[in-house]
């Protein structure tokens, strides 16, 4: 059994592979993610997780909610037991391999894959590997960048090709870490990074606490102090459970448009919307957006040059990330479901085993730019106890330039990448039954979800995003093999003042109007139409300057209109594929207010 552990600052994800079985993401208590926080009891035992959250309650100077931040000390003082950061660390990856263990069925754990941040030094990493000695037959370190450029790479193989390079923006709970990474076989190279350990899900937590505060306390400031301050055990149960409410609050915010969160009394409700959580967060996501652009500037690349941007990390669902990652690099990032669980699986991808097991060097390995020779771990059914130093070396001084340069070796040959392409086929395969109607073009299996403003989609293989207009809220994507072509699909988005679901009559009647002001170049409006399974409003663009049609299908759901338009040229040899492209948008499209 192989169990991939990325240990971050508020929470930890764990992936597991098993021989027979598809790799997982280990769950908790249904959930994918595990806490990071701890609390040191008196009677010596270290507790993990939600147990550590609930005992918080009783004695939070016993707690440590993000030990990850405490990386560069030696001890810790929780409550009035010094406790080793090596210890403390420790107790999270066990709990972590623990619950692997036994969602794997019980058996040992052959190796233990740790991820970290690309800026850790030998220092870090050594207390990292320390806290894991034991816990498997054998360790690997693998930078959290390169874990998700990995992953982005096997998920879409056809994107950049040999040597392109990724920006990944890894937006977690306590933490902005902005990386640049080359990807190749043997060599995975990590051309800039840079982090902003000032923000994270956390401070967005804070700020929506923050903002409820501002709006009950005025009817009653001396309660509101005494739930937010008090020291008594009610009151920290009862802040306890609002923390929780305003946590579930901003991940509700990141798929609708608002959310009430409850208060006990006496303070009313407080509705939130998700303009007020993008009033407060605004600067800080800037910031990151920024961030990105200036790390990407310092690898000496432009944005419209990379493979993509991705964005990972669970705050990464919150939209503003994605518009304004837009808004300031040129490029619509790539997002996927469960963004927390990407670097945990790419890790499990990055030292995937061959096919057979006894070819060496099936691992990964982080090693100074300098080294000339390939460092190959231990075959996988071979334990190493301890690891030996020239497994692991630490990263050369820093040069005189800001820019950081690390290779990840990857041992093994290109039965290696094909055992990864076989692994994440089976990890990621979408398991919902494609609808195809009768007699349309067959559609292949979407191979990346496009997620701007306030709708996502799957982009159609062999298709690729290559513009967008934030004034109108467009996306816009073409053939890989004809971006500068009139075929064209655009998917954008009009934000309406009603309710359509509760008054659908009226939207259809004020697009039907619309519709007849715009003149003859349209025409064969069908408010009553169905295309990809699905009920739309179609109707027709001529656009003679460019000898080209356009059909547009119309989506509506709540207050938002999704329009998408397929653009081919009259008489061109594309039809057929901007056809079956539409379909698939159309298919996959979602309104995410």
């Amino acid at each position: 059994m192989r169990v991939a552990v990325d240990f971050g600052t508020s929470s930890t994800c764990v992936a597991i592979a098993v021989p027979g079985r598809e790799p997982q993401v280990v769950t908790f208590d249904g959930q994918p993610l595990l806490p990071s926080a701890v609390y040191a009891g008196p009677d010596g035992r270290v507790f993990v997780g939600p147990e550590a959250d609930r005992q918080a309650a009783i004695d939070p100077s016993r707690y440590e909610p993000h030990p990850k931040r405490r990386i560069d000390e030696t001890e810790l003082l929780l409550g009035a037991s010094v406790v080793m950061v090596r210890d403390v660390v420790r107790a999270v990856l066990r709990r972590a391999v623990d619950e692997a263990r036994r969602v794997g069925g019980g058996g040992a754990v052959d190796q233990l894959v740790l991820t970290h941040p690309a800026d850790w030094g030998g220092i870090r990493t050594r207390v990292l590997r320390q806290a894991g000695n034991g816990l498997a037959g054998r360790i690997v370190l693998v930078p959290e960048p390169v874990a998700a450029a990995v992953f982005h790479a096997a998920r879409f193989p056809a994107e950049g090709g040999r040597g392109a390079a990724l920006a990944v923006l890894d937006l977690g709970g306590g933490t902005v870490d902005v990386s640049v990474v080359r990807g190749g076989h043997p060599a995975y190279e990590v051309l800039a990074t840079r982090g902003d350990h000032t923000f994270g899900g956390a401070d967005v937590d804070q700020l929506l606490l923050d903002h409820v505060g501002s709006v009950v306390s005025a009817t009653d400031p001396d309660g509101w102090r005494t739930l937010v301050e008090g020291r008594e055990l009610a009151d920290r149960r009862r802040r306890r459970v609002i923390h929780q409410d305003v946590q579930g609050a901003k991940e509700s915010l990141s798929r609708h448009t608002y959310t009430d969160v409850p208060m006990p009394p006496p303070f009313p409700d407080v509705h939130v919307t998700r303009p007020d959580l993008e009033r407060l967060i605004t600067a800080p996501v800037d910031r990151a957006a920024r961030l990105t652009a200036a790390t990407i500037a310092e690898a000496g690349l432009d944005p419209a040059g990379l493979a993509g941007i991705f964005l990972v990390g669970g705050s990464s669902r919150i939209p503003l990330v994605s518009r304004l990652v837009h808004q300031r690099c040129g490029v619509v990032p790539t997002t996927l479901d469960q963004p927390e669980t990407v670097v945990a699986r790419g890790a499990l991808l990055a030292v995937a085993p061959t096919a057979t097991q006894d070819t060496p060097g099936s691992g990964v390995v982080l090693v100074p730019r300098d080294q000339q020779q390939t460092r190959r771990l231990a075959p996988a059914h071979r334990p190493v106890a301890p690891p030996r130093p020239s497994a692991v070396l630490p990263p050369p001084p820093a040069p005189p330039s800001s820019r950081r340069t690390q290779l990840l070796v990857v041992g093994g040959t290109a039965a290696l990448l094909a055992a990864v392409a076989s692994v994440v086929v089976v990890l990621l395969g979408d398991n919902r039954t494609e609808h195809n109607p009768k007699g349309s073009a067959a559609t292949t299996q979407p191979s990346r979800v496009i997620a701007q403003y306030e709708y996502q989609f799957a982009l159609p293989d062999g298709w690729v995003q290559t513009g967008g207009e934030a004034a109108k809220l467009r996306t816009e994507i073409k053939p890989a093999e004809a971006k500068t072509g009139d075929d064209v699909v655009f998917v954008e988005e009009i934000r309406l003042s009603f309710d359509s679901t509760q008054d659908r009559a009226r939207a259809v009647d004020k697009l039907r109007g619309d519709f007849q002001a715009a003149g003859a170049a349209f025409s064969g409006f069908d408010a009553a139409a169905t295309f990809a399974g699905r009920d739309v409003i179609h109707y027709r663009q001529s656009l003679p300057n460019k000898d080209a049609t356009v059909d547009w299908y119309v989506l509506f759901e709540g207050r938002t209109q999704v329009s998408i338009g397929c653009q081919s040229a009259n008489g061109g040899t594309r039809a057929d594929a901007v056809a079956t492209a539409c379909e698939t948008i159309v298919r996959t499209v979602t309104i995410t207010e």
